[in-house]
């Protein structure tokens, strides 16, 4: 994140130096307030891999003329290989799962055993991440494991609704 910072530092400090608030007769905390801004739309950019033209597009709706569409794609063109770098280095890498093995256990009789048992499922994961393998364990009783197996069929089951496929489109 502070590099992202940086280049919000960087490109305010070539604003700033290739034109001076007072010839412009802007407010200081306005140029901020564009810079960071601008930034801002350069780095969603990166993160959702925009083309040119669907900048250019975007941002004429917010009445830029030409030369500054040119100034901003210029600007973007500039900085995006460093930003891209800079949210590769930065996204999140989850574990993949790799194989499941599972084993059911009870204890069938047992003289000290005075109540009645309970079985236990155990269940190995095994995870990758960054080629890196991970083995995972864990026990539950097989009332939790159907809570556990029924709240991933709503999850899977939400996910494939309507309105998720709708903002899913948007997004791309």
């Amino acid at each position: 994140m502070s590099s992202v910072k940086e280049v919000f530092k960087i490109s305010f400090q070539l604003l700033a130096q290739q034109t001076d608030n007072e010839k412009l007769q802007i407010d200081e905390d306005k140029i901020i307030s564009i810079v960071k801004s601008i930034c801002l739309m350069c780095v969603q950019s990166c993160k959702h891999k925009l083309t040119d033209m669907e900048i250019k597009e975007s941002l004429t709706e917010y009445g830029f003329n030409d030369t500054k569409l040119d100034m901003i794609i210029l600007f973007y063109e500039n900085q995006k290989s460093h930003l891209l770098d800079i949210l590769s280095s930065s996204a999140f890498v989850f574990p993949h799962f790799k194989e499941l093995e599972w084993r059911y256990e009870t204890d069938m009789g047992s003289r000290s055993l005075l109540h009645q048992t309970v079985p236990v499922v155990t269940l190995k994961l095994d995870l990758e991440k960054k080629n890196i393998f991970e083995s995972l364990f864990l026990q539950t009783d097989p009332l939790n494991l159907v809570h556990i197996k029924d709240t991933l069929e709503a999850a899977l089951k939400q996910n494939q609704s309507q309105w998720i496929r709708k903002i899913r489109r948007k997004l791309k």
